[in-house]
This record gives C-alpha cells, structure tokens and sequence, in this order.
C-alpha cells in the first residue's frame, strides 16, 4: 500500500494553469500511473507524484519508492536507451497510437463504449510508461556525462550536449523558405494569422504555400501551449505555426547549429551513447506527446460527441466538466450530466479569481531530492534570483507571454519572461535575445533548448512573470542567475 503523501505543492512547471475534470483525471490517474511503473522498472531513487485537483489547480505529492533503489540500474538504461527505443519503444508507441486513432466512441452500444473508453485508459497508460522509460535515462544520461567531466565549470557537461537535431524547428525555418520562395512571405508579416490564412487561400502561390504548411501538421500538429487536453491543438489552430513561421522571417538567416565538440578519446564511447540517449529527451516528443495527446483528445471528444447526441451534454467540451467514473457511468445508464457541469465551471471560476494555494495539507518540509529529479523540477528562488541554465549577459524588452495566445506580440530580440515552457514553445527561441521563466531546473525544457540557441537564460525566479512588467528593458545573466530589472 503506497502512503498518501502529506503535503501537496502546486506544480506550475508541468500544471501552469487551472486543469479541466476529464484532462485532470488522465493526467493524474493514467499518466500518474505510468511514471510510477516506468520509475520502478527502472528501479529510480523516487516513487513518482500523486496528485489532486482543488479548484481547476493541480498539487502534488512527492511518494517514496517502495522498491531498493539502484542507481547502476538506472545508468545503464541510459546507455541501452537508444537500442530500446528503435527495437522495442517505439513500434509499441506506434501501435498504440495507432489504436487510439482507430477508436470510435460515437457508435458502438453502451457497454461497449464503456469498454472502449476502459481501453483508452489501459493505452494512455501504458503510453506514459514508456515516456518515462525514455525521459528517465535521458535525464540520466546527461547526469553520467556530467559526472564524468566533472571540474568546476557547471556548464562543461552540458556543452557536450549542444547541437542536438530538432526536426520541429528544422520544419518551421523550412516553412519560412517556402513562404520566400512562393513570395507570400510579405502576407505571413503584415497580417495577423486568420487574416493571413485567407488571403493564402485566395491565390496559386499562397495554396501551394498552405499545402507545405499541412505537411507540417500532418506531422507536428498535435502541439498545445501545454498538455491540458481540453485546449486545441495545433492542427486545429495553425495561429501558432504562423507565428512561428513570421518569427523565422523577421529573424532573417536561420541559426546555425553547434558543431559536436572534440571529445578526450577516454570518454568518446561514453559521450556518443549518452547523446543519443539524451537526444531522445526531445525527439521521442514527436512519437508519444505530440501524436498521442492528439488522438487521446480526439477519442475524449468522440464520447462528448455521443452524449450530446444522446441529449445528455449541450455542447460536444463539456465532456471535459466530466470525470472518468461520472463519464463512464454516463455511457450505461441515464445520469442527469448538466448541473455537474455548470458547477465544475463555477468551481473553476472560483478557482481563477482565487489563484493556486502554496500548498494543501501539512506544511511543506525541507526533503533533499534526487540530482535528476531536481535539475528537471528545480526549487524555488526568490523574486528575479533563480538558477543559471544557459551562460552569458543579455538586455532587451521584456515579453511576459502566458500562452500561445501571446506569441503574436513577441519581436526579435525580446527577453522571453514565463511561467514555463514546454516543447510547443521551441520555434519562439531562435528569435530570442533571453529567456526567464520563473520554474524549472537545469535540465528542464528551458533549459536544454536555451543552451542549444546560447541564450542567456535563468530558470526558477519565482515571481517573475509578476515582478517584471510586459515591455520593462531587463538585463539577464544567465551564469549568475540574476535578472535585473533596468526601466
């Protein structure tokens, strides 16, 4: 029996804003779940989260392992990942994805819906396993590298883990190129992007361009701001690919990527397994989180689909006021669905006005945490004085950008200034000039992809997206982890 933790903390690096019901209890039970199992597989020094819902915020509690860590176990998945991800991994991703594509929950009588909807759990589930059975030895991977360089320098190691491919990216400068060479590029840049995409439709060269753009999609349109299943994904609102793409123009030359460093012959074998393995940190996101949360959302809508034609819910994103067990029971028997929605959405009104608690329960205690767990987590710091993740000194304006909803207003040049940032948020750095994000470690996603551009950057200043006002000249140093704020 797992002992409930006593303390639960909010979580903004993975939960930065309020959750719906349904997106809450995938997260929280299938996802929770499967890095549990993935953590004791590979036999980690911690049990995973469990994790609550109180007013749309989400809190967690760290859980204890209850199997004898080994770290050796832990170092050579690391070594194996790559080998693991291609002959085993990857095609079980696929076939799941595949399965969860397939799934049609409209039709089928009441107790096979809810059989299917069972299914859907299972899959997720097992989905997020080998997330976690790829990001764990990631992480981990790039924790051996840097205890095998070892000296004083805090970025030697992570140095040796530049220019990593990012086919994403590689897709958005490629995108900008297309735009140049049908000339609507004067189209992406003068008009905001609904405006923009009608008048692409409107001429031979701009549906050419558009045909490019559905490859993107086709490809990398799963992307959200972040993992709340109820938001649309980029296939379903390209504005984010277009921003992407304006960006990229105005940016001019696309940034060239590090070359791979001289390596002492003593580590090479060691540093060419952990950079594939590390590697795997981003590109496994474009197999699991990008495809998988896309088909995971479209099958969740397929079952609101079916009770508003059963009459049960009035609009098909309801279902998300729902959770599991009130959703399940709803496919079988007559369950009277409208006032539990009307008042999930007060409880999430109040929950916005009120803001996330710093914490629930017992008050939180000092605990030290793995090394992995909290360069990928990191603590918090005080207002403007966080964690140094990327070296150098940079001034611009800053941009406080909450969501994809602001990527419009960013130019090159600004200081990025967020909560957090997750992979969607990647084709935004190369326009950059510095980067603040007030959560995250060392090895979170700002991090590694700030490094990967040498951008300035601080992770973990607490209160920044509150201290530091939209368009305030900022001075970032991203080795002392400090930013100041000039005027």
């Amino acid at each position: 029996m797992i002992a409930e933790p006593r303390t639960w903390l909010p979580d903004p690096s993975h939960y930065p804003e309020q959750m719906t019901p349904l997106s809450a209890t995938v997260w929280f039970e299938a996802m929770g779940a499967g890095l549990h199992d993935a953590a004791r597989e590979l036999r980690a020094p911690f049990g995973g989260f469990r994790t609550r819902l109180e007013l749309g915020w989400a809190y967690e509690g760290e859980l204890d392992p209850e199997w004898e860590a080994d770290r050796s176990a832990l170092e050579r998945a690391a070594l194996e990942l790559p080998q693991r991800w291609e002959a085993e991994l990857r095609p079980r991703v696929h076939e799941i994805n595949a399965e969860l594509e397939r799934m049609r929950p409209e039709a089928p009588a009441p107790a096979e819906a809810a059989a299917l909807l069972d299914r859907l759990w299972k899959l997720v589930q097992e989905e997020w396993r080998l997330h976690f059975l790829v990001v764990l030895p990631a992480l981990t991977a790039a924790e051996l590298l840097h205890d095998s360089v070892g000296g004083d320098e805090p970025f030697a190691a992570y140095r040796l883990l530049e220019g990593m491919e990012n086919p994403a990216d590689d897709a958005v400068w490629e995108l900008a190129d297309a735009a140049r060479r049908e000339r609507v590029d004067d189209v992406l840049q003068d008009f905001q992007p609904p405006a923009a995409l009608q008048r692409l439709r409107e001429t031979a060269p701009g549906r050419r361009f558009l045909r490019e753009l559905d490859a993107y999609l086709a490809r990398y349109g799963g992307r959200s701001r972040w993992h709340e299943l109820s938001l649309p994904r980029e296939v379903e609102q390209p504005a984010l690919t277009l921003d992407s793409v304006r960006l990229a123009l105005e940016g001019g030359a696309r940034p060239t990527r590090a070359e791979p460093p001289d390596v002492p012959a003593e580590l090479r074998d060691l540093y060419e397994r952990a950079r594939r393995a590390y590697a795997l940190k981003e590109l496994h996101t474009y197999d699991i989180d990008y495809p998988g949360l896309l088909a995971t959302r479209d099958a969740l809508r397929g079952f609101g689909r079916r009770l508003v034609a059963e009459g049960l819910l009035d609009e098909v994103d309801d279902v998300w006021m729902l959770e599991r067990e009130e959703l399940r029971t709803a496919l079988v028997e007559p369950l009277e669905l409208r006032p539990i929605v009307s008042s999930r959405r007060d409880e999430l009104e109040r929950g916005r006005a009120a803001g996330p608690q710093s914490y629930l329960g017992e008050p939180p205690a000092e605990r030290e945490r793995d090394s992995v767990v909290e360069k990928f987590y990191g603590s918090a710091g005080s207002a403007l004085n966080g964690a140094g993740a990327s070296p150098g000194v940079a001034e611009g304006i800053a941009r406080v950008v909450a969501g994809s909803a602001d990527f419009s207003r960013v130019r090159n040049g600004d200081i990025l200034v967020a909560t957090t940032t997750t992979p969607a948020w990647t084709p935004l750095f190369p326009s950059l000039g510095g980067l603040v994000t007030e959560t995250g470690g060392i090895l979170s996603h700002a991090a590694v992809v700030a490094r990967e551009y040498r951008l300035p950057a601080v992770v973990g200043a607490a209160g920044a997206t509150r201290a530091i006002a939209d368009g305030a000249r900022v001075r970032v140093d991203g080795a002392a982890g400090i930013v100041t704020i000039l005027g």
